[in-house]
């Protein structure tokens, strides 16, 4: 490409913004069109994209813009908070109705953006044409992160950051997302996307940006290089992944009955989101649980983690116990390990890494005692599992949001539970650690006859032990 095409030249050897610095030896060019930042978890994406948004003129980074006036917008999962103006407390929250009066709906916060002919185009071309009357902390993780595109792509910005956008989204929604993209680029806005995994590369990529280790190593613009960036790597050996994964598991609760729901049903005001829904997980059963945006996945989960009150309103079995017969919410929870996108959007700890995994293993009532030795040391074995034992004294919120849901995988899979529930635990993760995570979990399901619900829009991260589907529908 020559000079022209470029839209931003990247003139520092060192970039930086907040405590990371980023190194740029061969100060790369940012073209036109579209481009994708490419690294691994913990690489310094996101904070690439931030110094373009907002840290042009910060820590001595020189950056030169084709206009100096240019508008430079950059969208993360994090954004619902800015995007409601303020600040759901806990996850807990949006599952209890007395503690959402005043948190805004969709209509409440896009107000009279919602008569725009374009706002009506895209949620119509994004299948959120349901969604104004949703608190906007009822909104499934794919559909905030589709409402956060639609909003950004009302002002069209001229260059369009976007972090990790295909997180959340079902097949369709990416296919309606890939469309959307092309017609923003056609009308000259460009278009930076930080992926952490090469096969989602799009088709329509006019460059690639690698960074490795808070490094910009290239900048690549050859299609069939691009294409190479797409290949996936020979898989881990699960054996050495079986052989690694530390010995203690919290004891078993006899059951025949992980969980059971029948004629289920679950409905927000005049919202029906479950209906005649019947399902049962036995002991020792993996499954994966599907559906499409929207289909109540992650409301159903609440049910089945003791988050959500409906849940006496059903008839629900969980560990052979019915749901409201004198068990605890915390019976419940400490013989389940959950992680969910949800969960993390929420997560407030500021315990250091090594002490958040540690409150994994432990009962609700010693969570946050002192950590002993011997705690430390087999946090410190899951963290090396993952490959995450760098971060040990990082406090969550540093964390990039790959690293975060790592981290929040170590503290579910240490408890090594009787029923391991995971909500899209492979999102926002690359390649590499996709796959170290899926042979984990095939090892210790495996190894512990352990009972598995797993969440997923893709076939390709659903791990080998499972053999049951359940897939839900939109009502």
């Amino acid at each position: 490409m020559d000079n022209a095409k470029f839209l931003i030249g990247l003139d520092s050897p060192k970039l930086g913004y907040g405590s990371v610095v980023l190194d740029n030896p061969d100060r790369i060019r940012i073209p036109e069109g579209v481009t994708v930042v490419l690294g691994n978890n913990g690489s310094g994406k996101t904070t690439l994209g931030t110094i373009l948004e907002k840290g042009r003129y910060a820590y001595g980074n020189r950056l030169t813009f084709t206009r100096p006036d240019m508008r430079v917008k950059m969208l993360s999962f994090t954004d619902i908070h800015s995007l409601s103006g303020m600040e759901v407390q806990y996850y807990e929250q949006r599952l209890e109705a007395t503690m959402n009066d005043y948190v805004p709906s969709v209509a409440d916060i896009i107000g009279e953006k919602s008569a725009d002919e374009r706002w009506q185009e895209l949620t119509g071309s994004l299948g959120l044409h349901d969604v104004m009357d949703k608190k906007v902390n009822f909104l499934s993780s794919g559909e905030l992160r589709k409402l956060l595109i639609v909003n950004a792509l009302l002002v069209l910005p001229d260059i369009l950051i976007l972090d990790n956008p295909y997180i959340g989204l079902d097949a369709g929604s990416r296919d309606e997302f890939d469309v959307t993209i092309r017609e923003i680029v056609a009308r000259g806005v460009a278009v930076v996307m930080l992926l952490c995994d090469g096969a989602d590369i799009p088709a329509y990529a006019d460059a690639v940006i690698v960074m490795d280790r808070c490094r910009l190593v290239s900048l690549v613009t050859d299609k069939d290089e691009i294409d190479r960036l797409r290949v996936v790597e020979e898989p881990d050996d699960d054996s050495v992944v079986a052989a690694a994964i530390p010995g203690r598991k919290s004891p078993d609760v006899a059951h025949e009955v992980a969980f059971s729901i029948s004629d289920g049903h679950l409905r927000y005001g005049t919202r029906e989101v479950l209906r005649g829904l019947d399902w049962c997980v036995r002991h020792g059963e993996r499954w994966v649980l599907t559906g499409p945006n929207g289909s109540g996945k992650s409301l159903l989960l609440s049910l089945i983690c003791a988050d959500n009150p409906q849940a006496y309103a059903n008839d629900i079995t969980l560990f052979d116990r019915r749901r409201g017969s004198g068990e605890s919410i915390w019976e419940i929870k400490d013989n389940i390990g959950y992680v969910s996108p949800e969960m993390q959007l929420y997560f407030r700890s500021t315990s250091p890494v090594f002490e958040i995994v540690v409150q994994g293993m432990r009962n609700s009532l010693t969570r946050f005692r002192a950590v002993t030795s011997e705690e430390e040391a087999e946090a410190m074995a899951w963290l090396g599992l993952l490959g995450i034992e760098s971060l040990r004294d990082r406090k969550f919120a540093e964390l990039s949001a790959g690293e975060q849901r790592l981290v929040l995988l170590a503290r579910a899979l240490i408890r090594q539970p009787s029923l391991l529930i995971l909500d899209e635990p492979l999102h926002g993760l690359d390649a590499r650690r996709k796959r170290r995570v899926k042979a984990i979990i095939d090892s210790l399901v495996e190894r512990n006859g352990t009972s598995l619900i797993f969440v997923t829009h893709y076939t390709s991260e659903i791990p080998s032990c499972v053999t049951h589907t359940k897939t839900l529908v939109k009502l």
